[in-house]
């Protein structure tokens, strides 16, 4: 196992050190306090962006833990950081299957044959700054450095956009052929990550924009059956599928994509489902 860090000397330009700082001569900031809701889903999102990177679009266990940069990287690989003052961090650790492909690949780190399967980052808490990435075997024993956070935290959504994703939802259903669908559900997530769920087959999209994923049960038709050719055949309408998806964007609340499947999408890859 080894770690890829990027020059901290310019993470650190300019940065102000955070939370209460140890006494000491080292001045290291092991002890943080820990992430805030709103920080915990920048976090998500920055882990989940690099975890496409290394090959899997739906990691799980994804944690974080607020520590030092120290504290960090000398838990992932004992006595490897730079001579660097420590600042406050967080170490963001995920499950998956993951590879050392294409430019992510950490120099000096060689394959062993074993895909590893553990992603961990080292983000600088001023900026949110990726400073070291770590592919390995085991997942790391967190709590020795702080209160360990969960980082596959859905977003409390206020009554009013819950009822709004729920218009979006059931007008899409109405007009693919079902005014009065069931099972309405939502998750968080982004739209490369929701596309690896609801729509495999499209390819793998590595788009972080944060979005809502809306699901129906019921008896719809395809959106995108090609319209009648004059002088041709009226083309056989498609079968009727039980699942309708839908993607809209977490800001601004626009459609991205939509469609429909035979059977019900795992919404729990990508988090913890609400009902609409």
């Amino acid at each position: 196992m080894a770690i890829r860090r990027s020059l901290l000397a310019a993470v650190l330009s300019g940065a102000v050190v955070l939370g209460s700082v140890t006494s000491g001569a080292a001045g290291d900031t092991t002890q943080q306090t820990p992430a805030s809701a709103a920080v915990l889903a920048q976090l998500q999102t920055v882990l989940l962006a690099q975890a496409a990177l290394h090959g899997d679009q739906t990691p799980t266990r994804t944690l974080a833990v607020a520590t030092s940069s120290h504290a960090a990287e000398g838990l992932l690989a004992p006595g490897s950081h730079d001579s660097q003052p420590p600042v406050p961090a967080y170490l963001l650790c995920a499950k998956g299957e993951f590879g050392f492909t294409g430019p992510s690949v950490p120099h000096g780190v060689h394959s062993t044959g074993e895909a590893p399967t553990t992603l961990c980052l080292v983000v600088v808490a001023q900026g949110l700054g990726v400073s070291g990435v770590s592919l390995r075997q085991h997942y790391p024993v967190l709590r020795t450095l702080g209160t360990v956070q969960d980082l596959n935290v859905q977003p409390v959504l206020p009554a009013a956009v819950l009822a709004q994703l729920r218009t979006v939802l059931l007008t899409q259903a109405q007009g693919t052929g079902d005014p009065n669908p069931t099972r309405l559900r939502m998750v968080a997530a982004t739209y490369g990550a929701a596309l690896s769920v609801v729509a495999p087959d499209q390819g793998a999209d590595r788009d972080t924009t944060p979005v809502f994923v809306l699901v129906a049960s019921g008896h719809f038709r395809s959106p995108f059956g090609l319209p009648p050719t004059p002088g041709r055949p009226r083309p056989p309408a498609p079968p009727a599928v039980g699942t309708l998806w839908v993607i809209v964007a977490a800001t601004g609340g626009g459609l991205l994509s939509d469609g429909g499947s035979v059977h019900a999408p795992d919404l729990g890859k990508l988090g913890t489902v609400q009902p609409l």
